[in-house]
């Protein structure tokens, strides 16, 4: 009996032997997750010092990008070529910035720059459309870059297509220019009207006068607004115009 006894003191409870296989699986979940955190920072360090392409022909002075700044388009390129072509070597490509195809529009009173571009990389022979939305102020704006929204886009018009056997493919969704001009149209500001998307037609454009004007007048303001969309590197020919009049005279323009 006495034998008996000095057994079962032994022998470790079903209630603490679950504990303590719980706290194992869960210190080595915890060592797991540090050891993948760690490799994707290394990760991360790596393509920001080595693994991206250089990007040549920015006109750094008008456009006042931080050299950070310019890394994080050119590791989204290097990510969107490597989507493209997975055996191209980034330390011998080279993305030229085509002559002509930076576009720069500021919204002061929002405080940020629209930037678009157009890059061709001849080693693989790939083009692409670049969209970059930035603070005016880099110096006093604590968003990191990585967050300043982005897109990579391939070739849309025809006529800017220069490697015509490059098949390229893009992991955005075919709308994806429409939503940059959307997401600028709704800080665009004009001296004499207003612009808002229409409530029930997203490639609709509702342009607002301050007073009932002409038909001519009508006009201008549609060409001023296809202007600025023009000015951010995206088709106007994506949106339709309407001028709303106060009055009876109603003119709707959708060319």
């Amino acid at each position: 009996m006495e034998y008996n006894n000095e057994e079962q003191h032994g022998k470790i409870s079903p209630i603490i032997l679950t504990i303590i296989i719980i706290q194992i699986i869960f210190v080595v979940s915890i060592i797991i997750l540090i050891i993948n955190i760690l490799k994707q920072d290394n990760k991360i360090e790596s393509r920001d010092d080595q693994s991206k392409i250089s990007i040549i022909g920015l006109p750094e002075e008008n456009l006042s990008l931080p050299n950070s700044y310019i890394d994080d388009i050119a590791i989204s390129l290097t990510d969107i070529i490597e989507l493209n072509n997975m055996s191209f070597d980034y330390s011998n490509t080279k993305a030229i910035v085509r002559d002509n195809s930076v576009n720069l529009e500021q919204f002061k009173r929002s405080s940020f720059n629209a930037l678009s571009f157009i890059v061709d990389i001849p080693e693989v022979e790939q083009s692409y459309q670049v969209y970059y939305k930035y603070p005016i102020d880099t110096d006093i704006d604590d968003t990191p870059f990585y967050n300043n929204p982005r897109a990579i886009l391939c070739i849309d018009e025809q006529s800017e297509i220069i490697y015509p056997n490059f098949n390229c493919k893009s992991s955005y969704q075919p709308d994806i220019r429409q939503r940059i001009a959307t997401d600028y149209i709704k800080f665009m500001e004009f001296d004499t009207f207003s612009i808002a998307i229409d409530d029930s037609d997203p490639t609709q454009i509702n342009i607002n006068p301050i007073v009932d004007v002409t038909n001519e007048i009508a006009k201008e303001y549609i060409t001023q607004v296809k202007t600025s969309i023009q000015n951010l590197g995206i088709s106007p020919e994506l949106f339709k115009y309407h001028v709303i009049q106060k009055a009876s005279l109603n003119y709707d323009n959708s060319y």
